[in-house]
């Protein structure tokens, strides 16, 4: 019955978009390779994709983010504080993060291979454990929308991996995707800076567009790692000139470590 009311789900977009030639291949391509039969993490055959993406073995051994978290960027707190010491800190322009994975060990390892390997056919189940981690919330949203590339970028990679994300969980909960930020320009990659770097080298980049479609809406805004909350921050910061409410979410939530958010 799951796996039912998530194919219906995803025929329901498909009728919807069946004169789009991209989206024929797709499903084209889903048809003689199916990515709902496999483990996300190890390959495995499974027969429960939609209620779980992946087996028992691996169940075990993921970082799920669970226990306490901070209320406003979801990341881990160790104590029983509800907002962690960077969000007391810093302004957020976003009300919530939704994680439903520690950004450590095989689900780094696999969130890596996502992006550097072209392994796309692992966005399905990354959206289906998204969708289940913010559960009744996702009513509160109308739309959805992404963390951009540079042009550029994005033709090295040869796709947005945010953008995949959150195509595949528009399919799932019938929430429309919107482009609505553009990144003006590339800057040096995140995972080569400390905390204050990063802060530094995302200011200004991004711009909204089609702002008339996010006027006053609430948007759910999808990336693939939060590490820092800095490029979500600053996507929901210009977003908020136009939308009613931001919140964000991704795949994994790294837990800043005290001594590189000093530096």
């Amino acid at each position: 019955m799951q796996k039912k009311k998530w194919q219906n789900c995803l025929m329901k977009t498909n009728r919807k978009n069946k004169t789009n030639n991209t989206n024929w291949l797709e499903n084209f391509l889903r048809l003689i390779f199916p990515p709902d039969i496999k483990c996300i993490f190890c390959g495995k055959d499974i027969n429960h994709f939609y209620e779980r993406p992946f087996c028992d073995s691996c169940g075990k051994t993921l970082s799920f983010n669970v226990g306490n978290r901070c209320r406003i960027c979801d990341e881990p707190i160790e104590n029983e504080a509800l907002v962690c010491d960077n969000c007391q800190k810093r302004k957020h322009y976003f009300k919530h993060a939704y994680c439903p994975f520690v950004y450590v060990d095989k689900v780094r390892q696999n969130l890596l291979s996502y992006k550097s390997d072209n392994r796309r056919y692992l966005a399905l189940g990354y959206a289906l454990l998204i969708v289940k981690y913010i559960g009744e919330d996702i009513k509160n949203f109308d739309l959805i929308t992404y963390v951009p590339m540079t042009k550029t970028r994005e033709k090295e990679r040869s796709f947005n991996q945010s953008k995949l994300l959150a195509e595949e969980i528009s399919k799932l909960t019938d929430l429309p995707v919107v482009e609505s930020l553009k990144k003006n320009y590339d800057t040096k990659a995140q995972k080569e800076l400390n905390y204050n770097e990063r802060l530094k080298n995302i200011q200004n980049i991004f711009s909204v567009i089609n702002k008339k479609e996010i006027k006053d809406k609430n948007i759910l805004l999808v990336d693939d790692i939060i590490t820092t909350c800095a490029t979500v921050n600053a996507c929901a910061k210009e977003l908020s000139k136009y939308a009613n409410s931001i919140s964000a979410c991704a795949v994994a939530r790294n837990k800043l470590h005290k001594k590189a958010e000093n530096k």
